[in-house]
């Protein structure tokens, strides 16, 4: 399987980034909740098809989900979070921070911990993540466990405008347009040939020094998609 380290459809990663936080972001919490037999695409508004990548569901907002059954085409990639978060000038006392500084408080705060993520498609590995992310003397301490095969870890220099609904999903988000940065860890999938195909990501992430001591609970989540790859 082909991965990751290219531009895809000639769009930059930050602008990939971008979209997918705004699609998600803007979904109720009926449209973000994976549904038996259901097909959880979070650019979803074009039947699956007329967009040139593919989003799955954030690993952060669900446990065990069902098995989501989907329909895309071979001309479209796949853009799988594995671990990943966003800060705002939305969020208290970040009103005024710049696009650097909302970067670091994502890298420095949301995204601390241990943690693993495997990527498997038709039950081979295609992708694995193994890091540890803690604070030490006020410094990042960012140790890579083992070697990280086809991840794309992405924080943003150039921050980006985000749109919340006020029916979002997510929970304890002010609505409005702010501005935004992003950090996290991809996969990028390049198109499936036509036929079946089946996707599954995890996501292991436990506490790490001050975390585990301020009670931050440790976080896991198995996603599997059925894929009806048509041309």
């Amino acid at each position: 399987m082909s991965l990751v380290n290219y531009c895809p459809f000639g769009v930059s990663y930050d602008d990939w980034v971008a979209k997918y936080w705004n699609k998600w972001i803007g979904m109720n919490t009926d449209q973000a909740t994976p549904k038996p037999g259901g097909c959880l695409i979070v650019n979803n508004d074009n039947n699956n098809k007329s967009d040139s990548m593919v989003m799955l569901m954030e690993t952060a907002d669900v446990g065990s989900p069902p098995t989501q059954v989907c329909k895309i085409s071979s001309k479209q990639g796949i853009m799988i979070p594995l671990w990943i978060a966003w800060c705002s000038t939305g969020d208290p006392g970040q009103e005024h921070d710049s696009d650097e500084q909302l970067t670091k408080c994502v890298r420095e705060g949301s995204n601390l911990g241990d943690i693993r993520s495997d990527v498997k498609v038709d039950g081979l590995p295609v992708a694995k993540l193994d890091v540890r992310m803690s604070m030490i003397s006020g410094t990042l301490d960012y140790k890579i466990n083992s070697l990280l095969t086809n991840i794309t870890e992405l924080y943003q220099k150039n921050g980006f405008e985000l749109t919340v609904p006020s029916d979002t999903h997510k929970a304890n988000v002010p609505p409005g347009t702010f501005r935004s940065g992003a950090h996290g860890w991809w996969v990028f999938l390049k198109p499936l040939p036509p036929g079946e195909h089946t996707i599954y990501y995890n996501v292991r992430v436990t506490p790490t020094g001050a975390l585990t001591s301020l009670g931050t609970n440790p976080h896991f989540a198995d996603i599997t998609y059925k894929l009806q790859v048509e041309k």
